[in-house]
């Protein structure tokens, strides 16, 4: 019988060992990236870092044009006006990632790693990043934070 628990135990602990590892790898995989992509410079100057989530609040800043497939998207669709980069280095989207994790939106950009050029002073990235009312409805409730990588 000793030895019958014996085996158990060795095999209960290699389950037990996998069952966390799998854990720890679906919650590194948990990050769910989000579309995004570049809007005017004015725009994004003026109401950077602000969630607009109706096609009225779009159309007064101007972000959109009255039309019908306007109205449509922003029905299912809200969008958070960001910048990167700007002073020593300007940002471009290849270098830029927008990921959800655990209600925290993460705005990453490999920002150079490199002393200031000396001359010049480079503009920064205007963008929005879509986020889908349906699949995410607490999206009111977003964190937005940046990280340099």
């Amino acid at each position: 019988m000793k030895r019958l628990l014996k085996k158990n135990r060795s095999v209960t602990l290699v389950f037990i060992t996998l069952f966390f590892y799998a854990n720890q790898l679906s919650a590194q995989e948990s990050a769910i990236k989000l579309p995004f992509e570049e809007i005017d410079f004015i725009i994004g100057r003026n109401h950077s870092n602000k969630l607009i989530d109706t096609y009225e609040e779009a159309v007064k800043i101007g972000l959109v044009t009255e039309n019908i497939e306007s109205e449509k998207f922003y029905e299912n669709n809200a969008v958070y006006l960001f910048n990167v980069g700007g002073g020593c280095f300007g940002a471009i989207p290849q270098e830029i990632s927008t990921e959800l994790e655990n209600n925290m939106v993460m705005i990453n950009w490999a920002a150079p790693n490199e002393p200031c050029p000396s001359v010049g002073i480079a503009l920064s990235f205007y963008g929005q990043i879509i986020i889908s009312k349906k699949e995410y409805p607490n999206y009111k409730s977003l964190i937005f934070k940046y990280y340099w990588e």
